[in-house]
């Protein structure tokens, strides 16, 4: 062999003379290709006056001292040009452009736009790991304390793209390398929040459905009347915003019962008799609504209403340390003037009581006093025929005193 098989560095033969010719053209070659950097790459004829040591890549359509030299590099040394056919892989700072180029064996291009430099300008490269080791699977792998996407503009979005509705693209979080976490659309298009204590067993802590954006998981109540700690309101949750029926009411005499409005639902409801009797419907089997009040576990309030129509009758009781206390008519509009009644001193009916009969007019109060009159005649009448003991004031005209 007489040259080198690649750059085609001549070789010093034996027992030549004069040597330094052969060595010194070694020398000029190696200094025309090693660190390569042309000046243009758009020229098709020599310049009419290159500098010494000037290199260019040949355009197309080569013509003078270049004919036929398309491609190839084109350098000016001792006062000639010199040809250099490049190899696949050979790389070129182009001055006037500031670019790095690369020849692919078969043309010069830009090297951001091969393989080997892709990454520079948004290419594509099988794996990338920064400070960390990318796989088949991670093929995008970073190990830093914190990351940071930068808008450029007004905003910036990241997008996780997936092919089809039963594919997943979601955020995992994971603890030393098992899955605690998830959030985004798993196997389906609705987005839901995962969580694992050991990262095999998951729940569905939230569901948005993608066509409603409604809420479901195990975040959210099962059902109107679930009391379990932690999880949301939905609309009607113990009697809250419900459009239609109240959720039922398990037990009257339960303390523990969640805070809201409960349907009283006859036998279905335990303790059903425990119901004031004043309440309308039949003993053990009454009907109503009642309202839980909780201010504490040894501080609770009920209060309950018939849903029989026309049943004006509103009743309250407190729950104690102790246990239930007895149940308490809440007075109103349509309660305040009816017929009265009283037990050991206790209103059991309406508080002012008004009525007449033969013997004259009279008005009655819950705490049992009561006033007779006759208009201006004189009452003739035993005392005994307006119930209970009475006084005659004003000449018979009018009579005070009670009515049990």
């Amino acid at each position: 062999m007489t040259e080198t098989a690649l750059l085609r560095l001549p070789y010093i033969a034996s027992n030549q003379n004069q040597k330094h010719i052969t060595h010194n053209e070694a020398l000029r070659m190696l200094d025309a290709l090693v660190q390569l950097s042309v000046a243009d790459r758009d020229l098709s004829a020599p310049p009419a006056e290159p500098e010494e040591g000037t290199r260019y890549i040949v355009a197309d359509g080569a013509s003078g001292a270049w004919t036929g030299w398309e491609g190839s590099i084109a350098a000016y040394l001792d006062g000639a040009w010199m040809r250099f056919q490049p190899l696949a892989g050979w790389l070129a700072w182009l001055v006037d452009e500031g670019k790095l180029l690369c020849y692919d064996g078969a043309g010069w291009s830009d090297f951001i736009s091969t393989s080997l430099g892709a990454a520079l300008a948004g290419g594509t490269f099988d794996k990338i790991g920064i400070n960390a080791t990318a796989d088949t699977t991670n093929r995008l792998a970073l190990a830093s304390a914190a990351s940071l996407f930068n808008h450029a503009g007004n905003g910036h979005q990241i997008k996780v793209n997936k092919a089809a509705v039963a594919d997943t693209n979601s955020l995992l979080f994971q603890t030393n390398w098992s899955g605690r976490a998830e959030m985004g659309c798993a196997g389906e298009d609705d987005f839901s929040f995962k969580v694992s204590a050991d990262g095999s067993s998951w729940t569905t802590a939230l569901k948005i459905a993608r066509a409603t954006g409604l809420l479901t998981g195990a975040a959210v109540q099962s059902s109107a009347s679930d009391a379990t700690s932690g999880r949301l309101l939905t609309v009607g949750a113990f009697g809250l915003g419900e459009a239609g029926s109240v959720p039922p009411l398990a037990d009257v005499d339960d303390p523990n019962t969640p805070c809201g409005l409960w349907g009283v639902l006859g036998g279905s409801t335990a303790n059903n008799a425990s119901l004031p009797a004043g309440l309308a419907g039949t003993a053990g089997s009454k009907f109503g609504m009642l309202m839980m009040e909780k201010y504490s576990s040894s501080r609770v309030r009920q209060i309950v209403w018939s849903t029989v129509a026309n049943d004006a009758k509103v009743f309250e009781r407190w729950y104690r340390s102790a246990g239930w206390e007895s149940w308490q008519l809440i007075y109103g509009q349509r309660n305040i003037i009816g017929t009265v009644a009283q037990s050991s001193g206790v209103p059991t009916g309406a508080i002012i009581e008004r009525g007449s009969n033969a013997n004259g007019e009279y008005v009655r109060f819950a705490d049992g006093f009561q006033i007779c009159t006759n208009g201006n005649a004189a009452i003739t009448t035993a005392a005994a025929a307006f119930t209970g003991t009475i006084t005659k004031i004003d000449s018979d005209k009018l009579w005070l005193g009670r009515w049990y």
